[in-house]
């Protein structure tokens, strides 16, 4: 055995070791929070994977080579699946039941084919040593299911990927790290299979299930460190979206970092592209910005297609742990139901129940403000009377 197959052996291992380790750390630690379910079936895959390349890296025969490859196969068409499932669950999407069913249904096939190609060549149109690999490598000429197989393989993983990509913007620095860790663990072993399949690996050795050695230190650093599968930066942004308070969150330079969709229906210009920009440059409604801008705790009245909603607007700062003020959240408060009893209640007090005209209560309060407005001291009134005003 020469030493630069030792040490792909080695890496080998260690990746199946390391898998071994998260998916046993996972399943006593983590095993009820999102998604851990199936990073633990994802790992358990993994394990067995790398456990059978390097076993086939070992082998002296295309024989041994081909049996090490079928347990390989057993794993490897799962590995997308659980990886896609994780991350739905994740972020507490449920994917519908079609679609469910094709990703269920695929690896099945994948194994069977791949079982059965001797029959067929269907899998692999081809499968000889290498002739120029100084140690025994089996070079592989994929069919049509191969095919099938590696571009269900990509799908997964990149849909996997986007859907972490989408919740970075979504979740805050501290979180943030966490997610970037577990995408850098998704990509790391896709590029080294990139490299395998356009010939680029050396000695046309797999650097898939080398290069998953790499990917679960991120994914314990990830898992241990950074708490991977924290259900917190989910319940926060689930919080944020149900609540009916609109909020919008500010930097020191009043710029939008986020806002809630509460907050789109009282503001319309808020959209996807707002983020990052000035929030005087987003707001329309010149009353509106001069609150804003003037920091004043007061009520606004918006008015649209015909109904009108009265908020009440608060500020909060937003404090750092060095005491030191980086933001502020401004919170709309829906007080339209209480603005509208207040306005009947002043005009039931105002108004006579019987006959529905002002009473006397109105037209003392209008003497009053009047005589404090008139900047006069003395002020004529005149009165009228209705003799005989009763029944």
């Amino acid at each position: 055995m020469t030493e630069g197959l030792l040490v792909y052996i080695i890496f080998g291992i260690a990746g199946g070791l390391l898998s071994t380790f998260l998916c046993l750390f996972a399943f006593l630690k983590i095993r009820h929070a999102p998604g851990a379910k199936y990073y633990i079936l994802a790992t358990c895959m993994c394990a067995i994977f790398t456990y059978g390349y390097a076993f086939e890296l070992t082998s002296t025969s295309l024989e041994e080579i081909k049996f090490w490859l079928r347990i390989q196969y057993l794993a490897l068409p799962f590995i997308p699946v659980f990886v896609l499932y994780m991350c739905t669950d994740y972020i507490g999407y449920n994917l519908p039941r079609s679609i469910s069913v094709i990703l269920n249904v695929i690896p099945f096939v994948t194994i069977i084919t791949h079982f059965t190609n001797d029959l067929h060549s269907l899998y692999y149109t081809s499968m000889e040593l290498r002739m120029e690999s100084p140690f025994p490598i089996i070079q592989l000429t994929g069919g049509l299911f191969f095919y099938i197989h590696s571009i269900f393989l990509y799908a997964c993983m990149t849909l996997s990927v986007g859907i972490l990509c989408v919740q970075l913007k979504k979740v805050t620095n501290r979180f943030r790290l966490q997610l970037i860790m577990m995408i850098t663990g998704l990509i790391v072993p896709v590029i080294g299979s990139v490299f395998y399949l356009t010939g680029l690996s050396p000695h046309g050795i797999d650097l898939g299930p080398i290069s998953m050695s790499i990917a679960f230190i991120f994914h314990g650093a990830a898992l241990i460190s950074f708490q991977m599968f924290n259900v917190v930066p989910i319940a926060r942004h689930k919080v944020f979206e149900s609540l009916q308070q609109g909020m919008v969150v500010l930097n020191h330079n009043d710029v939008i970092v986020d806002y809630n969709d509460a907050a789109r229906n009282i503001v319309p210009s808020l959209n996807k592209t707002s983020i990052g920009k000035s929030l005087s440059n987003i707001l329309k409604e010149e009353i509106l910005k001069e609150i804003v801008l003037e920091e004043t705790e007061s009520d606004y009245e918006y008015k649209q297609d015909g109904s009108r909603r009265c908020y009440q607007i608060r500020f909060t700062p937003v404090i750092s742990k060095s005491n030191l003020k980086i933001g502020r959240i401004i919170t709309f408060f829906d007080v339209t139901e209480r603005v509208q009893l207040q306005e009947e209640l002043h005009r039931l007090a105002s108004i006579d129940g019987l006959t529905q005209v002002f009473n006397r209560t109105f037209f003392l309060k209008e003497t009053e403000q009047l005589y404090a407005g008139s900047g006069n001291d003395f002020v004529s009134i005149i009165l009228f009377d209705i003799d005989h005003f009763k029944i």
